[in-house]
């Protein structure tokens, strides 16, 4: 079988983006966004690619000269999706250890407009144990202060040649985030006033927040895929067709034509509010759902949305319930409700109720009670299955069985599941449901440590829950979701 440099080779467009980061997610997303902007928008970009940690060469972009495979498979518009898409845009890949000079050299880029970067959830952070003199650096925003630094001096502090910094890292405002670290480097090495003023007027640092499900290498069926689009490929990276970028900073629409109907970029200043979209909708239907849906016996967010009772729980929930409080347009958060339900159909994921079900404690407080509380405040009422989620979450952990580390509970049909969530709130969630039920739900709802508030507090709150608690105990969790799914 022929390679896929016998078949493809890289696009030639000026450098205009650094990536540090070579990983899964930027190179289905941030890369797959590039090259789809480079074939349909005229966008001419290529990418350089910095590992950040990486002390030797990547054997596999080398021996690929940068080329690989995007596989998008998933359900859009209804209907099963596969698109196979090779990336032509990345045009080195270096180390910022092994290549330091080169990594340095790209500081004096004429081209170069932007910097991209996926370092991880805790890649942000300052250690005042980096050294200007240190090269590289340690840290991901010491690498890119004094990388930003050599290209103030390259060209004179001239504005026109800042750089726009866009993370997709998973943290809140991480563009502000990273601007502090930048900022702190600059006064603990005692770089010029100049530099500090050059960063404050010439390089935005942009909060961004990312959206989609990247699997990365599929080991298993590599070879199937192979065999599917006529060549080899070590970098295959497979991802889902639903990808979302909100980039804040609205100015920038013009200048970066990502937005495509292959994945979806909105520029906004109101960055916060489509992280609300994310977290009520997407991750709040997944917590209200899977408790209740695993204790009714299903195992897989594919099972749940195939079964008519569940399903119909998580319809009048989503579009009933949590759609209305997001503050967003109605359309775009019912758009996004129907996007999160192709995602949960996708039969080519099987993502299980236990994983999604670990430390749910904390989940539902972040992810449902906000949305709870918004719809009480809206409708004058408890929201069903809203209130019902939370009756279903006390079942679910309603044992006094300890295991390793863990809870152990049964479900009806006899067999056992393992609960886990932080120690200490375990060890109160055992005693508790060693005693009387009524006793174990106030006691729980009544942890103001955990929820942030008493939750008793919340009128008919707590004898709502202690109903639907008492009924799943009576009849069970898919007897009494059928039920409820009756009611008006």
């Amino acid at each position: 079988m022929q390679n896929i440099v016998d078949l493809y080779k890289q696009e030639k467009h000026p450098t205009r983006v650094l990536q540090f980061g070579e990983g899964n997610f930027l190179r289905a997303f941030v890369d797959y966004a590039i090259d789809v902007a480079n074939e349909e928008k005229g966008f001419d970009a290529d990418v350089s690619i910095v590992m950040p940690r990486a002390k030797k060469h990547n054997e596999r972009f080398d021996k690929q000269k940068n080329l690989y495979t995007v596989l998008l498979r998933g359900q859009k518009d209804g209907k099963a999706y596969k698109e196979n898409r090779v990336i032509t845009c990345i045009n080195e890949v270096i180390g910022a250890y092994c290549d330091y000079d080169r990594f340095m050299e790209l500081a004096a880029c004429e081209t170069l407009e932007y910097v991209v970067s996926n370092t991880t959830e805790a890649g942000i952070v300052f250690s005042d144990a980096d050294k200007f003199d240190d090269c590289p650096p340690a840290t991901f925003p010491a690498k890119l202060t004094k990388f930003l630094f050599a290209r103030y001096q390259a060209f004179d502090g001239a504005k026109d040649k800042g750089l726009i910094m866009l993370p997709v890292e998973l943290i809140d405002h991480n563009g502000e985030a990273l601007k502090k670290c930048v900022l702190q480097y600059a006064d603990l090495w005692k770089l010029e006033d100049g530099f500090k003023a050059w960063l404050e007027d010439a390089c935005p640092f942009v909060s961004t927040l990312v959206d989609r499900i990247v699997a990365g290498y599929p080991r298993e069926q590599a070879a199937d895929y192979e065999k599917e689009i006529g060549y080899t490929d070590c970098l295959l990276d497979q991802a889902e067709p639903f990808g979302l970028w909100v980039i804040g900073a609205p100015e920038l629409r013009d200048k970066l034509p990502l937005n495509s109907d292959k994945l979806h970029v909105e520029f906004s200043s109101d960055i916060d509010k489509f992280k609300e979209q994310k977290v009520r909708i997407l991750n709040g239907a997944h917590t209200s759902m899977v408790i209740g849906a695993y204790l009714a016996g299903l195992d897989y967010v594919g099972q749940c949305m195939a079964d008519p009772v569940v399903r119909k729980q998580l319809d009048q929930s989503v579009y009933g319930e949590i759609v209305p409080t997001v503050h967003l347009p109605e359309e775009k958060a019912k758009a996004f409700a129907d996007a999160v339900f192709e995602r949960f159909e996708n039969p080519f994921v099987n993502h299980a109720l236990l994983s999604i079900s670990l430390n749910s404690l904390s989940k539902w407080r972040a992810r449902v009670l906000p949305t709870l509380k918004d719809s009480l405040a809206n409708t004058g009422s408890l929201p069903k299955w809203l209130t019902y989620s939370f009756a279903a979450l006390l079942a679910f952990y309603h044992t006094a069985e300890k295991g390793d580390g863990c809870l152990v509970a049964k479900r009806a049909a006899g067999d056992t599941y393992e609960i886990h969530d932080d120690a200490d709130k375990l060890e109160k969630v055992a005693a508790w449901a060693a005693g009387d039920d009524k006793d174990y739900v106030h006691s729980i709802m009544s942890q103001a440590d955990w929820w942030g508030e008493d939750l008793t507090k919340i009128a008919g709150f707590e004898a709502k829950v202690a109903e639907h608690f008492a009924r799943i105990q009576e009849i069970g969790a898919k007897a009494h979701i059928e039920e409820l799914g009756k009611q008006a």
